[in-house]
């Protein structure tokens, strides 16, 4: 294929095969919210290993959401370091506290309150 213009690479093309899904519509939509209305917030964290292949490959899978223009501007650290755990969970547990002091309306804790959350995050230094 060419473009003729001898400044330009020859363009590239990739097929289109257009994706046919073995539900309709609506069943899909219907298994979907079956799927996302189980989703929880975590809470709760082990402390055993994580393997590097194992965040590396989380890290990967989390790199292909979409984004606007395919940029992915986002970057990913993961960190093992004790010190560098406690400095974080130390900036964090500073800014939840702004939220339950301060940001959060009174609706909004009292929503709250069933779950038992609060400006503590232990678990950023718990988590591996």
């Amino acid at each position: 294929m060419s473009n003729n213009r001898a400044d330009l690479p020859p363009l590239c093309t990739v097929p289109y095969s257009p994706y046919k899904p073995p539900h309709s519509p609506l069943v899909a939509a219907q298994r979907f919210y079956d799927i996302m209305r189980q989703r929880r917030s975590v809470r709760f964290f082990s402390d055993a290993p994580v393997s590097e292949e194992v965040i590396r490959t989380i890290v990967a899978a989390a790199g292909t959401a979409p984004s606007g223009a395919n940029k992915q501007p986002w970057r990913f650290v993961a960190v093992r370091d004790p010190a560098v755990k406690k400095e974080i969970r130390t900036a964090a547990e500073f800014e939840e506290r702004e939220f339950y002091d301060r940001r959060a309306s009174p609706q909004w804790l009292a929503d709250l309150a069933p779950l038992g959350t609060d400006w503590n995050k232990e678990y950023l230094e718990i988590a591996p």
